[in-house]
């Protein structure tokens, strides 16, 4: 299904789960490369930037969060001419369908974003792009801190799924933005061989956003690794307490249960066995015992 929005000379065509008929009218209009419609249908799985004559072709992947949290990899191709701007993708792409649908409702967005020409364009589509990246990135620092505002709360098993989480989102982010280096580095170079000097600082902001996205997210990557480590260091000594606790108190009761042991045994020569207060005697021998092997681990701040 493709929509297409017109602007003096330029043209900009948007073609969502593209089909052969949508491939032809490409080849047919825009004079678009046999290899370029080729690589339309179906998606690809790695960033790439191709300079042909007439046009260049990108290929540029999305982090798409699904309800769940867990993050899909969308891919959206461009195909940027002189007066032309082709996007071509095969599921909803929300800052690229922001834009568009902003251009086709609004006559003056439309003039801003298109009036300028396909370059600028290309820059608008692209910047939309990265700053809904970083907005992402944005919202992991927020859960990022809220972990961090509750480490020491004593929720420590909890933490473990919500780190695990956060590890997760940011490797799936990272694999989509790591490969796109390349792409726009190269555009500093290749973007203004194509349209002129005057987009250089375009590209440039473009490629400093791009770092932005990078560096934030290797920051993020950093403290969740920190807070993990610091969570698993609390996991353990919260289970050590635990043990330590658990092992003074079989030490403690070791002695009263060898005393009762005793005190059970068949045989004729036990004290306090022919008195009348004999379960007194023993119960008080076993309380004494108690107390003073607490006091003496109390002593020793073992407790």
């Amino acid at each position: 299904m493709k929509k297409i929005i017109e602007q003096n000379n330029l043209v900009w065509v948007d073609i969502e789960k593209p089909s052969e008929e949508d491939i032809r009218f490409l080849k047919d209009r825009f004079k678009i490369h046999s290899l370029t419609a080729k690589t339309l249908i179906p998606a690809i799985h790695y960033p790439d930037l191709d300079p042909f004559r007439n046009y260049l072709f990108l290929i540029l992947h999305y982090p798409h969060y699904k309800e769940n949290k867990e993050i899909k990899i969308l891919e959206f191709d461009i195909i940027v001419g002189r007066d032309f701007f082709i996007t071509n993708h095969y599921e909803e792409i929300a800052p690229l369908q922001t834009l568009f649908d902003t251009c086709r409702a609004s006559k003056a967005k439309k003039d801003e974003t298109m009036a300028k020409g396909a370059g600028y364009l290309l820059f608008a589509v692209l910047s939309a792009f990265l700053k809904d990246v970083l907005e992402k990135i944005n919202v992991v620092a927020t859960d990022i801190d809220k972990l961090e505002s509750s480490l020491f709360a004593g929720q420590e098993r909890e933490m473990i799924r919500e780190i695990s989480t956060l590890k997760m989102q940011i490797i799936d982010i990272w694999r989509i933005v790591e490969p796109q280096r390349m792409i726009f580095e190269s555009l500093r170079a290749t973007g203004v061989n194509f349209f002129g000097p005057d987009y250089k600082h375009y590209f440039g902001i473009l490629n400093r956003t791009h770092r932005r996205i990078e560096n934030g997210l290797k920051g993020a990557k950093e403290t969740v690794e920190a807070l993990e480590e610091t969570n698993q260091i609390l996991v353990s000594l919260r289970m050590n307490e635990i043990m330590k606790i658990l092992t003074l108190f079989s030490v403690i009761f070791l002695p009263l249960t060898l005393l009762a042991s005793i005190w059970g045994m068949n045989t004729n020569f036990l004290p306090f066995q022919k008195t009348d207060r004999d379960f007194e005697y023993v119960v008080l021998i076993m309380l004494l015992t108690f107390i003073g092997m607490f006091t003496y681990f109390k002593h020793k701040k073992w407790i």
